[in-house]
């Protein structure tokens, strides 16, 4: 297929577009295209269409390399290694940053600590450097403030005391291993005559000192009076040379001794010389409590970051949770941190009356009036320092309320937030950078949200192109696609029967197009009539009372089983909460009949659970961290194709096992640079890792040896390359691998090629991957199902393979109850719960229970209103 572009003979390449001309990235045929600048542009199309790698794997990956010229020899050292995209030409290509679906679901760092709503949003980087410059430490015990004194700060104190006012001047002398009469002798020596010890004052002459020799002066505190001094006249200078010598001496310790009582001062500590009572103060160069033992570390950045040894909880190692004494496999808030994942000392920094961790409960929505009142405090000079750091946090928290977050605190970890929470949290991050002429590369930006979330997301894409960015956002979402101002669209079908482009334009032009399914999509005004009875009735049903998991509002919910049963409702509405954090544990503990580790049930209550045998919760998580993970090894496909190409000619002939076609074995015919992956990581420092094809393998994973053995004119890198449509008649003849490989296709993965690694498979492809998994298992026992957006990733036109998919199952005798905001599929519900009204603390409630047609019927449900297509308009301007 051809597509039309200006005659570059007639007039100059505008100044205005990316002009990109022949890529032939992946299964890319050689396209051209002319990409307008500064506008949002949808890229759509059937999943395995080749939309990733013209966004990601060719745009992305060119505008990176060619910033990547910029910077210094160190870093432009590795740019001859980094291939350029398969392409006869890109010009005028912005530099380029890309938010991808599969890196922001990585949930724990290395350390195995879970991230957090200000950390995924970028704010908690700025409120340690707030705190750090900012914080005043106070002593928690006492109430108190903490800061390093100095000769000049003590004066200021004693030049603050009334006149007439008696005071000494000491500091406490360390004995070590000296004797009694050593340390006399030393004090005379520097002229000292006077020492405070078991609370009586002794002079150093000869008599007095000769029986104070043979004194135990173990574990006792000495005092050695360095001057006597009155407020009735202050001699700066005498006083100053007192306090600088205390401080040398004790290695950063002074001692106020004040004679006579004191209305105003408060913080003394009361003590006894003889007789009289007396009021001491304690000066330390140290962040030490003047009034008790605690001690504290210097405020910096790291102080305030739980992943930092430094800033840790030393109990909980910065995990806020620790087992319980009684069980290792149950967990406890720390009883040190109280789950605020730091150490004493950063939770003694307090910001306008907050330390970090209580900021971090307040919702979002509360904490720039937090902010504006702190700014208010500061003087001009102690303003202007702070002004950057106070306007990106102000910027980001505008950005989470304009996205409708504001009902999430930041210490929200990342398992609790739902896929929209997370995609928007992220999108925060991203978008708060302030770029200019830059190309934005999002993929799916609508994943996660309902139909009346996606007009905030819109807004925000809308006012970062009016920034002169690009916007190239890779979509299925019809309300994303209908408020691009460019569309390009590639097919006609997936792996290798598209990769053509068969569309670009306005919206309009799309519409109208005969050649284009996503037009055909969006014309489809009119729907089938909503469903008013399930597909097949039950009797059977789980209840689930007093669900107070996050927001749950105390609720009590009927789950049916043998049918479609769909939880709905706006991003933070407790759908999550619902479904993997309370019903999923629940029900794995009753049917194992096991305690459950991962919930306090509380006054929480099942029932119904003895109708199944089985609960399996299909979530996004990644099925596999290593790159070595792949489709055909996730489903044990790889084990009869190596077995395949061991018993070719050629592999008998060189004796080849087969261990030698695995990529995984250290014994087996794997590349020895790359190990096996296919790519090798280059670490930039300051800059994201960069992922190139191994030099060695070209990215084929095996060495020469192996790759010249091959089935059916392919070696086995060149088999690992085939999509699963295109695998399925390769291997004919093979009825146990093609049985595997339908199932793959029944469940809309057929252009998943079957050596892409998993850890790039975004949410939905999961899911999709672990449900082909099950099938091939061919259980009979009877099985719940539980998902959370089994839809991502796929085009609107590819659902009814996930639908002809839970049709099988329901068939079967197996449940299927899902999180969804497709609307395809909620029109497929035999019943519906949806939750809100709203998110956070206004959610957590049921709206309506019932049929498509009943939840439609319904006049505040957001989902009812998305049935009837209320939200059209509204995310179109």
């Amino acid at each position: 297929m051809t597509t039309h572009l200006p005659d570059e003979s007639a007039s100059a390449i505008p100044s205005s577009v990316i002009q990109v001309r022949g890529v032939r990235v992946h299964n890319l045929k050689n396209i051209d295209l002319d990409i307008p600048l500064n506008q949002l542009i949808a890229v759509c199309g059937v999943s395995g269409s080749g939309k990733t790698s013209l966004a990601f794997d060719t745009l992305y990956a060119e505008g990176q390399r060619r910033y990547l010229e910029t910077l210094s020899p160190s870093a432009r050292q590795y740019l001859n290694q980094l291939p350029k995209p398969d392409a006869d030409q890109i010009t005028r290509i912005p530099p380029a940053i890309a938010l991808r679906q599969n890196t922001s679901q990585r949930h724990f760092t290395s350390r195995g600590l879970e991230s957090t709503a200000g950390i995924e949003s970028g704010i908690q980087h700025y409120l340690r450097l707030l705190f750090s410059t900012s914080g005043q430490i106070t002593c928690p015990d006492c109430e108190i403030p903490i800061s390093p004194q100095s000769p000049e700060t003590v004066l200021a104190f004693i030049k603050s005391l009334p006149t007439e006012i008696r005071y000494q001047i000491c500091y406490p002398f360390t004995t070590g291993e000296q004797s009694l009469s050593e340390i006399i002798q030393e004090l005379k020596q520097q002229g000292l005559n006077r020492v405070i010890l078991n609370h009586e004052e002794h002079q150093l002459s000869d008599a007095p000192a000769a029986s104070l020799a043979q004194s135990d002066v173990r574990d006792e505190e000495i005092l050695v009076v360095l001057d006597r001094l009155t407020t009735r006249s202050i001699d700066e200078q005498r006083i100053l040379e007192s306090l600088e010598f205390a401080f040398s001496e004790s290695s950063g310790q002074a001692i106020l001794l004040v004679m006579e009582p004191l209305e105003n001062h408060a913080t003394g500590t009361p003590f006894s010389i003889g007789q009289q009572q007396i009021l001491r103060f304690d000066f330390s160069a140290d962040l030490s409590c003047p009034q008790c033992p605690l001690e504290f570390a210097q405020p910096e950045p790291q102080l305030f970051n739980f992943y930092s040894p430094g800033g840790a909880c030393a109990h909980c190692g910065g995990a806020g949770t620790v087992p319980t004494t009684t069980s290792t496999n149950t967990i406890e808030i720390c009883p040190h941190c109280h789950g605020s994942r730091l150490n004493p000392s950063a939770l003694a920094v307090r910001v306008n009356g907050h330390n970090i961790d209580q900021l971090g409960q307040l919702p979002v929505q509360q904490i720039p009036d937090w902010l504006e009142q702190f700014s208010k405090r500061l003087s001009e000079s102690e303003a202007h320092p702070l002004t950057p750091v106070i306007c990106e946090i102000r910027d980001r928290l505008s950005l989470m309320n304009e996205l409708g977050l504001g009902y999430l605190t930041l210490n929200r970890t990342r398992s609790t937030l739902s896929s929209g929470e997370i995609q928007r949290t992220s999108l925060t991050s991203l978008l708060s950078s302030n770029l200019v002429n830059t190309l934005y590369v999002l993929d799916e930006p609508s994943s996660g949200l309902h139909p009346a979330d996606s007009h905030r997301v819109i807004s925000v894409l809308q006012k970062l192109r009016q920034l002169n960015n690009t916007l190239l956002i890779v979509e299925h979402d019809a309300a994303f696609i209908r408020a691009a101002e460019h569309i390009i669209e590639l097919g006609p079908e997936a792996g290798k029967a598209g990769g053509e482009v068969i569309f670009a334009g306005p919206l309009e032009a799309l519409k109208t197009s005969e050649v284009s399914p996503t037009g055909r999509f969006l014309n489809l005004t009119e729907k089938a009539p909503l469903k008013t009875e399930a597909g097949q009735p039950t009797s059977d049903w789980i209840t689930l009372t007093n669900a107070t998991r996050n927001n749950l509002q105390n609720i009590t919910v009927r789950f049916p089983l043998r049918q479609l049963c769909v939880i709905t409702g706006i991003s933070g509405s407790g759908k999550s909460s619902l479904i993997e954090q309370t019903l999923f544990p629940l029900l794995t503990a009753q049917i194992s009949a096991t305690q459950s580790s991962q919930i306090d049930a509380g006054s929480v209550s099942l029932s119904g659970a003895d109708q199944i045998d089985e609960v399996i919760l299909l979530d996004h998580s990644l099925t596999g961290q290593n790159p070595r993970s792949i489709p055909a090894t996730y489903l044990n496909l790889f084990d009869e194709i190596r077995s395949i190409f061991a018993k070719t000619p050629d592999a008998r002939l060189r004796n080849l096992s087969p261990g030698h076609f695995s990529f995984n074995s250290k014994s087996g015919g794997r590349c020895p640079v790359c190990k096996g992956t296919g790519k090798i990581e280059i670490d930039l420092q300051f800059l994201a890792d960069l992922t190139m094809d191994c030099q060695e393998c070209h990215g084929k994973r095996y060495q020469r040896e192996l790759l010249d053995i091959k089935y059916r004119k392919l070696n086995i890198a060149e088999v690992l390359e085939l999509t699963v449509d295109e695998a399925f008649p390769f291997f004919r003849g093979q009825p146990a691998l093609q049985k595997k490989l339908k199932q793959l296709k029944d469940v809309g993965l057929g252009y998943l090629p079957l050596g892409q690694p998993l850890p790039t498979l975004s949410g939905g492809e999961c899911q999709r991957l672990k449900l082909a998994a099950y099938l091939n298992t061919s259980s009979r026992s009877k099985t719940l199902f539980l998902m959370n957006e089994p839809t991502r990733g796929l085009h609107p036109l590819d659902i009814q393979y996930v639908l002809n998919c839970f049709n099988y199952l329901l068939t079967a005798g197996h449940s299927i109850i899902l999180i969804e905001h497709n609307l395809d599929l909620i029109r497929a519900a035999d019943h519906i719960i949806d939750l809100g009204p709203e998110a956070g603390a206004e959610g957590g409630r049921i709206v309506v229970t019932g049929t498509p047609a009943e939840v439609a019927a319904h006049s505040t449900s957001y989902t009812g209103q998305a049935l009837n297509g209320n939200f059209q308009n509204l995310n179109q301007a």
